[in-house]
């Protein structure tokens, strides 16, 4: 699903499950994101790789290359896109690993839509 609204924020969006890849994508686009969306690590990595984003936002856990392995590769690869992550789980230890990245969040699942509203704001507003 690809939603292209008049902003030129551009969010990649990475969920394993139909279902909530789409009621994400259409609350990205209601509040004027320019969104992909992919369904693994890998096809992640490689929209990465071919195009620019101004944010990912990505499942922890996904088929193939988990989220923190897509967050890995890219700032492997140089880019310093902000990386919101999503788990059902956000435990002590993933805080603290991810306390010493810069540009990184964690949220737990199920998604509160107004706290990512706040935090996409955040990353986006110029």
């Amino acid at each position: 699903m690809n939603c292209s609204p008049a902003s030129t924020r551009r969010i990649l969006l990475v969920a394993s499950n139909e279902n909530f890849r789409r009621t994400i994508s259409r609350i990205l686009c209601r509040c004027g994101y320019t969104t992909d969306v992919v369904g693994s690590g890998e096809e992640a990595m490689g929209a990465l790789e071919r195009e620019q984003y101004d944010l990912v936002l990505s499942e922890v856990l996904l088929p193939g290359a988990c989220g923190l392995t897509v967050l890995c590769n890219a700032r492997q690869h140089g880019r310093t896109v902000p990386f919101v992550l999503l788990s059902e789980s956000v435990t002590e230890r993933m805080k603290w690993i991810l306390s010493g990245l810069d540009r990184v969040r964690c949220l737990r699942l199920p998604v509160d839509v107004d706290q990512l509203k706040q935090v996409l704001k955040s990353y986006l507003t110029t």
